[in-house]
């Protein structure tokens, strides 16, 4: 399972959660978006279901401390002159997730 990154998610619920507290109806398509989006990140189908998912995932990355370090090899071809094959680089970033 793919799991996003604490503090994005962290985010993603208080945006939802301001969101929710305002009551106000002008804010009914950004609050569909925002769970739509929460329930994307967790994985799940209801609103309810990803702000649980969402407090237990972020719990469980404040507890460990966890600042996962990747290393992601990007490669990209450039385009040549018509019926070349091109030239291909390859660049290494470290990503925080």
């Amino acid at each position: 399972m793919i799991v996003p990154n604490p503090a994005v998610l962290q985010q993603a619920v208080d945006r939802y959660r301001a969101l929710a507290a305002d009551g106000n109806t002008a804010v009914a398509v950004p609050l569909q978006n925002a769970a739509y989006t929460l329930c994307v990140l967790t994985g799940t189908r209801t609103v309810e279901e990803a702000l649980t998912a969402a407090d237990r995932l972020c719990s469980r990355a404040t507890a460990s401390g966890s600042t996962h370090r990747r290393t992601l090899t990007l490669s990209s071809t450039s385009p040549g002159p018509l019926g070349s094959s091109g030239e291909t680089a390859s660049e290494e970033r470290e990503l925080v997730a």
